[in-house]
């Protein structure tokens, strides 16, 4: 297969070719007309573009300013923003933000959910390698701010460069302040970790 623009496997993209599979991801996040969508690494918009049919509004985040061309295509309901991930999380409250949605680069996967822990949204679909699927839905600091469920696997060849593992589509709720519902052992585990 000959090289695509914007192709980083240094950075850990892997570009998702299987329509079902970008279908399922957008389902999985179960968007309604009336919610905003942040799409973190919106690449060239193959999986915006499906998110715009189904959310008021989408904010696509990405950071790889070849992809601009072809996001600034897409419908007046998606707000592009160009910006590096982890920062725009770390410095921006997501404000009326109400699903996440990202098939992320294998570098900032983990990286993405630490800060997370920190954010608040109502629910997530997200791609990642499977490994790590099996260790966030396992690990009692994740379990302390999110539900974890793992929707399917999704085999390498579905992407472009194909990884070396295959993925696996997640569902992630979050876990409601512990303070606020009572659950003593999720507030211990969430000071200790904060």
């Amino acid at each position: 297969m000959k090289k695509k623009v914007g192709d980083r496997p240094d950075w850990g993209q892997f570009f998702l070719e299987n329509k079902a599979v970008v279908e399922k991801l957008v389902e999985v996040a179960q968007i309604s007309k009336k919610e905003v969508v942040l799409e973190i690494g919106a690449g060239d918009g193959r999986i915006t573009k499906v998110l715009a049919q189904k959310a008021k509004k989408v904010i696509a985040l990405e950071i790889d300013k070849k992809f601009l061309p072809q996001l600034k295509k897409l419908p007046s309901k998606v707000e592009v923003v160009m910006g590096d991930a982890l920062k725009f999380l770390q410095d921006k409250p997501l404000g009326k933000t109400d699903k996440l949605v990202a098939n992320l680069p294998s570098s900032l996967v983990e990286p993405v959910f630490q800060l997370l822990t920190q954010t608040d949204f109502a629910l997530g679909a997200f791609l990642v390698p499977q490994k790590f699927a099996y260790k966030i839905k396992n690990h009692p600091v994740f379990q302390a701010y999110f539900e974890i469920e793992l929707i399917g696997k999704v085999s390498q060849k579905a992407f472009f460069p194909v990884p070396k593992t295959n993925w696996q589509i997640i569902m992630v709720k979050k876990i409601p302040d512990p303070l606020v519902s009572g659950q003593v052992e999720l507030f211990l585990t969430r000071f200790i970790y904060e």
